[in-house]
């Protein structure tokens, strides 16, 4: 069970407070998004711009990090949060036991693109070495070209194809790049039916899909096999796999 920016429908997304959620929830792996700021630290933010989450605004990549570290990330649920580092991210989970779904962003059409360099990436990886992170940890981007580029700098660490269309298609590309893990989104898994996770098994790749809530759907993905569901709710969505596949503990 990955828990989607951590256990964000309890807690602010993408902060330490959302994370430790996860892992009293059970979840297995939390996904996280991460943008590098002016001054080269990897932080944990979905959106380019500070104001889609936080009580600032501007975009990271112009930010240093002492500039992004005085926003406010709770949005008003709770108490203030920080945006934390990846490696104050990573040296919780390390402690919790939990694994890691780095999503890269380094996106076409965004204002932070290098279409030329991995920077994000790169440090990223550089990230998990430096701390020595021992539990589970996955590389994803719907950027073809960043998954790649890890796997040619960090072999070792598994990596994941996002994608959003033809779920066959992405399969097809991740196999040929040899890649874990492909990971459409939910409704392009639930078109495709079990027999496109049968496919996915049958090429040594595991499925993994986004974002789902819903008990009948979590239900059904776990029933086809689907190796990994993100979800914002990781608690009920324990629940409903352990009920499914006889998970416990």
């Amino acid at each position: 069970m990955v828990a989607h920016r951590g256990a964000s429908a309890e807690q602010p997304e993408n902060t330490l407070a959302s994370f430790e959620a996860a892992a009293s929830a059970r979840a297995d792996m939390v996904e996280l998004d991460v943008r590098l700021t002016s001054d080269g630290v990897v932080v944990v933010l979905h959106d380019p711009d500070l104001a889609a989450t936080t009580d600032l605004a501007g975009p990271v990549h112009t930010l240093t990090l002492a500039d992004v570290k005085r926003a406010d990330a709770s949005g008003g649920r709770g108490p203030r949060q920080e945006v934390p580092t990846l490696a104050e991210v990573l040296a919780m989970l390390g402690r919790l036991g939990i694994g890691v779904d780095i999503e890269v962003k380094n996106i076409p059409g965004e204002p932070a693109y290098e279409a030329a360099r991995e920077g994000i990436l790169e440090a990223s990886l550089q990230v998990l070495d430096e701390v020595g992170f021992r539990p589970p940890a996955l590389i994803t981007s719907f950027n073809p070209v960043t998954v790649a580029r890890s796997r040619e700098l960090a072999p070792e660490v598994p990596t994941g194809l996002l994608a959003i269309g033809d779920p066959l298609a992405a399969l097809e590309l991740a196999g040929e790049a040899g890649h874990a893990m492909v990971l459409p989104h939910h409704r392009a898994v639930t078109e495709a039916g079990a027999g496109f996770v049968e496919a996915a098994h049958g090429a040594g790749i595991a499925v993994g899909t986004w974002t789902v809530d819903e008990e009948e759907e979590l239900a059904t993905l776990f029933s086809w096999g689907v190796d990994a569901v993100a979800t914002n709710d990781p608690r009920r969505g324990v629940a409903v796999r352990d009920r499914v596949v006889g998970r416990s503990g």
